[in-house]
């Protein structure tokens, strides 16, 4: 695959706007690259400028080189799509549930595996998974309804083992992985990856998260990849690599099995595949999320157009929309035609001022919330709900007092109120209190 375009400036934009560490841009077409774009930084604390080629923790995107697995199982006659749990594995509270309805998370088993990873950071081995499932329940019956399941590919990964003798990640790397050429895709964080990062909502500073192991559960989301990498993943999904992912596989993720969106009917999954409606289209596809890391692939397989979105931050940029809109200017022939502009990359400042400490958040008056933040250029407020245009912008005078200079009660005093041991009690600005709760 050669690229040829660039989507640096659409990168730059989208990670300008939505106050994120980095984002990496991807499209390509029938197996040809017609673009990528990186902007912002990988590495906030030693400067480390983003490019397409860095790995990035991918999420759930994961679990559709896992369903992928499973259907060519069933494919080689190994497993049965529409038998149950137990067929395969005894003693669990899932075993009425068909592999058809894990596929499609409308199993009704509850959404994480019983224990403390998402407190911890690590998931449990596979003995340790094992013996934690009957502590697991059902939270509707199988079928009835769409319901995401972590626990529920964790359970697809068990089965995997069981019927093979072969871990799933294994069976991932021999039957997708290697024949696709996927070198950067990985289960551990490789070198030169990009950190993760929780971008602080009432700051424009950075805080790096965890590396997160999830073991078993893994199969479900511990995969690292890069943008070349997922878009020919993308393409395999797409009907592109027939002899990797056969016709009946790629069939079979693309069918709707189970609305999500019941009311208007514009989302849905296949077996392990997000189909999400846009106009006149249907996108398929997955995003992945995970502590400090943002990630979506989307995929219209008619046309075999493939986007992809990366990000280093727990929240903050919109990667589905980014990754759809991506492969609606591909279909369109918009990639590449975008100018690249030159405004300057949002950058994370190092600390909060000391004497900010306390103030900045949520904060009442009148019956009206306030938020408080702290940006390159000082101390911010905006009332919920009031237009961007109203937001007002301090400027610090002495020790917890401030003006207002532009924006809602402009010329106005903001006071910091204190109690004896020195914290942030209450705000009073133009004489109005200001608390914590509403009152």
């Amino acid at each position: 695959m050669t690229a040829t375009g660039r989507l640096d400036g659409p990168a730059a934009a989208a990670q300008r706007e939505n106050r994120v560490p980095s984002v990496v841009l991807g499209a390509a077409r029938a197996g040809s690259v017609l673009g990528l774009g990186a902007a912002g930084r990988v590495d906030v604390e030693r400067g480390c400028v983003a490019s397409a080629q860095v790995p990035y923790r991918v999420g759930s995107i994961t679990k559709t080189f896992t369903a992928a697995v499973v259907l060519g199982l069933v494919q080689d006659g190994v497993l049965a799509l529409d038998a149950p749990v137990s067929t395969y594995l005894a003693g669990t509270p899932f075993g009425e549930v068909p592999l058809r309805a894990l596929l499609a998370h409308r199993g009704g088993v509850q959404r994480e595996a019983p224990g403390d990873m998402w407190e911890s950071m690590r998931g449990p081995d596979a003995s340790t998974l094992r013996r934690a499932l009957p502590r697991a329940e059902l939270v509707d019956r199988p079928g009835a309804r769409w319901h995401y399941s972590n626990l529920g590919y964790a359970l697809l990964g068990l089965v995997v083992e069981e019927v093979t003798g072969d871990s799933c990640a294994a069976l991932i790397n021999r039957r997708l992985l290697a024949p696709l050429g996927l070198s950067a895709t990985v289960w551990a964080r490789p070198e030169g990856a990009a950190c993760g990062y929780r971008v602080d909502p009432y700051a424009d500073v950075v805080h790096r998260e965890p590396d997160m192991d999830q073991g078993a559960v893994g199969v479900g989301g511990q995969l690292w990849s890069n943008a070349a990498d997922l878009l020919t993943w993308g393409d395999a999904l797409a009907g592109g690599r027939p002899d990797v992912v056969a016709p009946a596989v790629v069939e079979a993720m693309h069918t709707l099995e189970v609305m999500v969106d019941r009311t208007a009917w514009t989302s849905g999954w296949g077996l392990g595949l997000i189909l999400e409606r846009r106009g006149d289209r249907v996108l398929a596809g997955h995003t992945g999320a995970m502590p400090g890391f943002l990630a979506s692939l989307s995929l219209d397989r008619a046309t075999r157009s493939v986007a992809v979105a990366l990000s280093n931050a727990t929240r903050g940029a919109a990667v589905g929309a980014l990754s759809a809109d991506l492969v609606d200017a591909v279909i369109d022939g918009r990639v590449g035609a975008e100018p690249e502009g030159d405004a300057a990359p949002w950058v994370p400042l190092p600390e909060v001022p000391a004497e900010l400490d306390g103030m900045l958040g949520r904060w009442w008056s009148e019956a009206a919330e306030t938020v408080f933040t702290w940006r390159a250029d000082g101390l911010h407020a905006l009332m919920v709900g009031a237009p961007v245009t109203s937001e007002t912008r301090f400027e610090r005078l002495d020790r917890d007092i401030y003006r207002a200079v532009a924006g809602r009660f402009t010329g106005e005093r903001l006071t910091v109120r204190r109690d004896p041991a020195g914290e942030v009690a209450a705000l009073e600005w133009a004489t109005y209190p200001f608390t914590r709760t509403p009152r």
